[in-house]
């Protein structure tokens, strides 16, 4: 892999995770308590972030790497997706924990990779952001 590939890697998995807890917390703050149906939302983001993201790094890249571009791509679905697998099983306290430990661990991933202090603290503010915003528009 190389600095590219993990500078994008980075990018993407961070967007797909507090992406993905936007959706979710929003979701919960509304009502929605069926697993079923926070899988699906989640599952649409990550489709359109897998594209969306991808389509814009080989697009923002002078060279127009189709690598680089599939690496956000990948990156953007797998933070999209981690945060709702939980859902798979049902919806409850153990798949809200479950969640919440996984955008941790992502967190902490990314800071292995970038820096802990810095960025596990950005990520902290982004993902209570996240959570405060889609609360407030549910």
């Amino acid at each position: 892999m190389t600095k590219a590939d993990l500078t994008e890697a980075v990018f993407g998995t961070f967007d797909g995770l507090t992406s993905a807890l936007g959706v979710i917390a929003g979701l919960v703050v509304a009502g929605t308590h069926d697993g079923r149906r926070i899988l699906a939302a989640a599952l649409g983001l990550a489709v359109a972030a897998t594209i969306g993201m991808g389509a814009g790094e080989y697009l923002s890249d002078t060279g127009r790497s189709k690598r680089l571009a599939a690496v956000m791509a990948l990156a953007s679905l797998t933070g999209s997706l981690a945060p709702a697998l939980p859902f798979l099983t049902g919806y409850g306290t153990p798949q809200l924990t479950a969640t919440a430990l996984i955008v941790i661990a992502g967190g902490l991933l990314i800071g292995h990779y970038r820096g802990y202090r810095l960025t596990f603290a950005v990520f902290a503010v982004v993902c209570a952001l996240t959570v405060a915003l889609s609360a407030l528009v549910s």
